[in-house]
């Protein structure tokens, strides 16, 4: 569907992230954005990028930091666990010392190995499915989507089976203190479970064997034994930790949304649902696709080091800038008809793993995973969610974009699972 707007959903005072009209569908403001006003000046003084483009310089120049960014973050938190862990996150750093960190856990997410997990992959999301599908009913987040993703993000770090459950609650406490404006209550519980999470991961760490080994946990632990060095900073078991958390969030919650954003994407379009079924060899464009349309991750903030001039605006040094990477996933100047959901695009970059020196590392593997769950949850006949639209609910994040429940039915299915087409 084209969005046609005539008049602006943004008010004069400003783009708004916290506006509950926003949360639950940025797009049409993204559309008037991109046409009117795509470096956009928001309510809080914070910019606002929507092109292409400049959404690209911005993830990937220089100019735009993110270890400032940590300072504000510090004290919008205050003290606690949550600042003491995070201030180590190869998410506020910069170079060297982002460089040096993303060497190292680089080796955990060889293409090789991403690759080689595939039929472990699929064997779970049929192991997930089986019970679910004979019901005729699921909630695809709770009951499938989180479950898939957090198998894997532990299975990748090397957390044991028996600790998935806790990760799982620590991570859903931890959410919300990362983006806007964290509540004192959100503040007080992500403390505590950033605390709990960090003292388990300790224990983890401690308790392991010695020697190689190919998950993310292992690969660092050689690192600080080694000594390994190179960034601003000598590695140091904080940091390891630290980068620990930082991707449980960045590969769980992410796949979680992106599988249910998709999902209800092909609901909304059963011409397309019905053309991935006909040849289900579109499989790697339709990811994309889902990628582009509907995007998990929706945003990134960056702090200028300097002046910079975008599309003939200066933005001063010291300001924050919002690269709102689901906006230019829908730039009429990079995708034709940009607000249609169509499968047959071809050669599409969304740019929602990032650009540049941020790429995610962890791209491949998430997009073996959504593949394996598309692949399974398109031939459920009479797909359809079973509560009105209204009553969605949606994170409360301007980064992720994602609903806390999705509940679907279905025609129930008593062979399963069925010959992989």
């Amino acid at each position: 569907m084209t969005i046609q707007l005539t008049d602006s959903p943004v008010p004069a005072t400003g783009l708004d992230c916290l506006d509950p009209a926003y949360q639950r569908d940025p797009y049409p403001f993204y559309h008037w954005l991109l046409r009117h006003d795509p470096v956009h000046r928001g309510k809080d003084g914070t910019w606002y990028v929507t092109r292409y483009d400049d959404v690209r310089t911005a993830m990937s120049d220089k100019r735009f930091a993110c270890a400032n960014v940590r300072d504000h973050w510090e004290e919008m938190v205050g003290p606690g666990a949550l600042k003491e862990v995070m201030r180590d996150t190869i998410f506020f750093e910069d170079d060297p010392q982002h460089g040096f960190l993303r060497s190292l856990i680089s080796p955990a997410f060889k293409p090789k190995r991403m690759r080689a997990m595939e039929p472990q992959i699929r064997r779970v999301v049929d192991e997930l499915l089986e019970p679910l599908v004979h019901r005729g009913e699921m909630d695809l987040v709770k009951d499938f989507a989180a479950p898939l993703a957090l198998i894997f993000i532990c299975e990748l770090l090397g957390v044991p089976y028996e600790g998935h459950e806790k990760v799982r609650v620590w991570s859903l406490d931890i959410a919300p203190t990362l983006d806007l404006v964290p509540t004192e209550e959100e503040i007080r519980v992500g403390n505590i479970a950033m605390g709990e999470f960090s003292d388990y991961l300790a224990q983890l760490i401690a308790e392991r064997p010695k020697g190689p080994s190919e998950d993310l946990i292992g690969v660092m632990l050689e690192a600080l034994e080694e000594g390994k060095g190179g960034g601003e900073r000598p590695l140091t078991l904080s940091a390891i930790i630290s980068t620990i958390i930082s991707v449980v969030f960045a590969g769980h919650d992410t796949v979680t949304n992106q599988v249910s954003n998709s999902i209800l994407a092909f609901i909304h379009h059963p011409d397309q649902l019905h053309l991935l079924r006909q040849d289900p060899g579109r499989m790697p464009d339709a990811v994309s696709e889902c990628l582009r349309y509907d995007s998990a991750v929706q945003s990134n903030s960056r702090r200028l080091t300097e002046d910079v001039e975008l599309g003939g605006v200066t933005l001063p040094a010291g300001d924050f800038v919002v690269a709102l990477m689901g906006a230019a996933n829908r730039d009429p100047a990079e995708f034709p008809d940009p607000d249609r959901f169509d499968i047959t695009r071809t050669s599409v970059h969304p740019m929602s793993f990032g650009a540049g020196m941020r790429y995610c590392l962890g791209a491949i593997l998430g997009r073996l995973e959504i593949a394996a769950a598309l692949e399974r949850l398109i031939w459920l006949d009479d797909l359809r969610v079973t509560i009105p639209e209204e009553q969605f609910v949606y994170q409360r994040s301007s980064m992720f974009r994602g609903l806390a429940s999705l509940p679907v039915a279905f025609t129930p299915v008593t062979d399963y699972p069925p010959r992989r087409k």
